[in-house]
């Protein structure tokens, strides 16, 4: 048994949860004056186990769909940002959600105004949808406009030959430029030597060992070049073909005469076969920045940090009901790890909405083809065949989804290239969330007039990097080069192909008597005797075509990440001495691929007496919809109400009644935790759970 201490002042429990960008990294933000924006973040904290710690309550919310800048800046993301550092959240999140209730547009006009290129100044409208410039935070909070930019979005995947452009300036840059001048000139040791000690000094970019172990091999060292692709695929690279398919790589990789060795037959083994002219899929990381070649590098050093972004639900005339936007999401979150067999369809048509993007399908249609998936070509706005979409790239102003005698099979990703799709003060044109509401579990539109342009909108390979695995979240914003005027709805944590980790995780409390008797028994010298713990138990199951091995696990406590490390087959996991009460304890699985899927296994273990733990119950609701609790924990001096995150009534007292209403709360799946404060001690109870319609 490892023992590992544990430094944080709370911790959590192990149902099994879901796959890919996981819900310990959504930091939900809520409208709190709004009782539908209360009701989806209800529905969504219990569909995808956010923790209460990670929602975020705004109080002062403008109305409307267009708000200006500064009252985004001020009101909207400098309070989210604050908080979630504030809570010490910001190392896990990686993705901002908009519950309902938030506008959906921002005026730019101040930063359009800096425009002096003559093409951006006609084409980059002044208006930004909510999401996007939550993911461009960084240019929003230091008032820059480089965000307009054709290809601001430096996560978003580009041409294979990307992978090999210069990603540096200053003094690494003149070093790369040195290597590549040494290449042309044919002094391949010299280039190989450069290549090599920069790959040496930033080994996220991989893709500089494979330019090292071309110049090697052509030097005549195919030692050193193996050595190089070995780092390469240690640090990330993934594509088969490069070695086998390309000069000078494909003389070690596809001799013409003998066979491979097994050390290069295995290396090959663990590279995926796919088509050579995108680049891959990545996991996004907003702890990282990314460079110009699209990979993550230290943002010390120059590279763009980014933060995923997405709004869950609009609730508007010219969007969703409520009803149909808590059905959106209860569909989404049934889709993990389904792996469906459906088609993914691809419309053209000699409408401009259509063939702005019809270039880069051949490339889509290729790659998915390679992966044995159903594909079809249709010449209409909508299919017209009886089949089930698991995706679809639409370009029409108007669509007839009404009449439609085709399926979506749940997690579907379907999106329209047209100029209103996002524009909810306008019935004019087919409106995103119509495509929800025919069965998608996300899509997009523009928020103000975007013209054909192929880099405000998803390219094709969004379909098959989807079918890699990333999140749906995730596969938007890799494939959209200048996204500040797509409005993103849905589910952004749908991850129906997602290759998570197949092991199994096990999570049991063990209380001061019983962790005494085991460290007397088993390891005196490895704890005090009096301290709590939770015993881990991992069950590894065989790997199959559809998972991964762990490569890394993540410890979560009350919801706040506490420890990354390798995978830890059995642990005892020791936790402060004073520990009590019902804590939420988390483990998060991480899968060895290039798209980092994650699984999660929570529990709720109790520490100290469980009878004594502070409880609720449900009394009654009279006919104005109040609802009426009674609340009870012995010797406590003051019991808290906590919803989502914040406190929403007390007693000061051991027991006592309270009142809620919707507008405090909201409806739907409502969750609430009592919090008994007792001799300056805070004792939390188990989650209380309730459907209120």
């Amino acid at each position: 048994m490892i023992l590992i201490a544990i430094l944080f002042g709370a911790v959590f429990s192990s149902q099994h949860t879901h796959a890919g960008l996981s819900g310990e990294n959504v930091a939900l933000i809520v409208n709190a004056s709004s009782v539908d924006s209360l009701t989806i973040a209800n529905h969504y904290v219990s569909l995808r186990e956010i923790p209460a710690g990670n929602v975020i309550l705004l109080d002062d919310v403008p109305s409307g769909l267009t708000i200006s800048l500064d009252v985004f800046r001020d009101r909207i993301l400098r309070p989210i940002l604050k908080t979630l550092d504030q809570r010490g959240l910001a190392p896990q999140i990686q993705l901002i959600a908009y519950s309902a209730g938030f506008p959906t547009s921002v005026s730019i006009g101040s930063h359009t105004r800096k425009l002096t290129d003559e093409a951006q100044k006609k084409y980059q409208k002044p208006t930004a949808s909510i999401n996007s410039l939550t993911y461009f935070y960084r240019w929003v909070l230091s008032d820059s406009h480089l965000y307009l930019g054709w290809a601001s979005n430096f996560y978003a995947r580009g041409r294979f030959e990307r992978h090999f452009i210069n990603p540096f300036g200053g003094e690494p840059g003149e070093s790369f430029q040195s290597a590549s001048d040494a290449a042309k000139a044919e002094d391949f040791a010299k280039a190989a030597e450069k290549f090599e000690s920069l790959s040496n000094e930033y080994p996220t970019l991989h893709p500089l060992s494979i330019l090292a172990a071309e110049n090697w091999l052509r030097a005549g060292n195919e030692a050193k070049a193996f050595e190089q692709i070995g780092e390469a695929v240690r640090h990330g690279w993934i594509n088969r073909r490069q070695l086998t398919e390309t000069d000078p790589l494909r003389q070690m990789f596809s001799p013409d005469e003998g066979e491979l060795s097994p050390a290069r037959k295995r290396l090959l083994d663990r590279l995926q076969d796919v088509p050579v002219a995108w680049q891959g899929p990545i996991a996004f990381s907003s702890s990282v920045g990314w460079t110009t070649n699209g990979h993550p590098a230290s943002a010390k050093r120059g590279a763009m940090t980014y933060m995923l972004s997405c709004v869950l639900a609009v609730i508007h005339k010219n969007g969703s009901t409520l009803p149909q936007a808590i059905e959106v999401l209860e569909r989404a979150a049934k889709a993990d790890r389904s792996y469906p067999s459906a088609t993914f369809g691809f419309s053209k048509t000699s409408d401009v909405r259509s063939t702005t993007r019809f270039g880069g399908t051949p490339d889509a249609i290729a790659w998915l083809l390679s992966r044995d998936q159903n594909v079809e070509i249709f010449s209409s706005s909508l299919p017209k065949d009886r089949r089930r979409y698991v995706g679809m790239m639409l370009g029409a102003a108007t669509l007839p989804l009404s009449s439609r005698n085709w399926s979506f099979v749940r997690g579907a990703l379907a999106e329209n290239l047209t100029s209103l799709g996002g524009v909810f003060g306008s019935r004019s044109q087919t409106k995103l969330t119509e495509i929800l509401h025919a069965g998608a579990a996300i899509s997009s539109g523009a928020v103000a007039e975007p013209y054909s342009l192929q880099p405000k909108f998803p390219t094709a390979m969004i379909y098959p990097f989807y079918y890699e695995g990333v999140s749906a979240i995730e596969a938007f914003y890799l494939t959209l080069q200048s996204p500040y005027q797509m409005l993103i709805v849905g589910d952004p944590v749908c991850q129906p192909f997602a290759r998570a980790p197949n092991d199994f995780v096990s999570i049991k409390a063990n209380d001061v008597a019983e962790t005494t008797a085991n460290v007397e028994a088993n390891a005196p010298d490895k704890g005090s005797t009096n301290t709590p713990a939770v015993t881990v138990r991992w069950q590894t199951l065989p790997d199959t075509p559809m998972s991964t091995p762990t490569k890394e696990m993540e410890i979560y406590i009350e919801g706040k990440l506490a420890n990354r490390s390798r995978p830890l087959a059995d642990a005892r996991l020791n936790l402060p001495e004073n520990l009590r009460g019902a804590i939420d304890f988390r483990i998060v699985l991480i899968g060895n691929h290039p798209t980092e899927p994650k699984i999660s296994f929570r529990e709720e273990v109790v520490f100290g007496d469980s009878d004594r733990l502070p409880r609720l119950e449900r009394l009654r609701k009279d006919k104005h919809d109040e609802l009426t609790l009674f609340v009870e924990s012995p010797d406590a001096e003051k019991i808290d109400i906590v919803h989502l995150g914040r406190v929403v009534a007390n007693v000061d007292s051991a027991a006592g009644r309270i009142e809620l209403t919707p507008e405090t709360v909201g409806r739907g799946t409502v969750r609430l935790r009592a919090i008994a404060h007792q001799n300056g001690q805070q004792i939390p109870g188990r989650t209380f759970e309730f459907e209120w319609e």
